[in-house]
């Protein structure tokens, strides 16, 4: 039962990223967050941590999350740039 119960809640992640409706990684932050870091083997702070500072997470974690979700690793990767680019702009434009 837990284990069906995990996949519907990745399911719903999943697509999500495939629907192009995650922007930035924060987006997920409310989805399940302590289910995602015990299963990413980190703690639930450090996750949310890597959520907000996106540029933070290893290739390692990136490619686990892709397979817990069973996403390709580019679909997060391109929310990561995305969110990094528009970071960067918006420093541009204040500095």
């Amino acid at each position: 039962m837990a284990k069906e119960e995990n996949d519907a809640q990745y399911k719903a992640i999943r697509l999500m990223f495939q629907s192009g409706s995650i922007k930035r990684m924060r987006d997920i932050e409310k989805l399940y967050p302590t289910m995602i870091a015990k299963a990413l083997g980190i703690n639930h702070s450090r996750y949310i941590q890597k959520l907000y500072k996106p540029e933070e997470f290893s290739v390692k974690y990136i490619v686990e999350l892709a397979n817990l979700l069973d996403i390709n690793p580019q679909l997060i990767i391109e929310v990561i740039f995305k969110q990094l680019s528009s970071a960067n702009r918006i420093k541009k434009k204040s500095g």
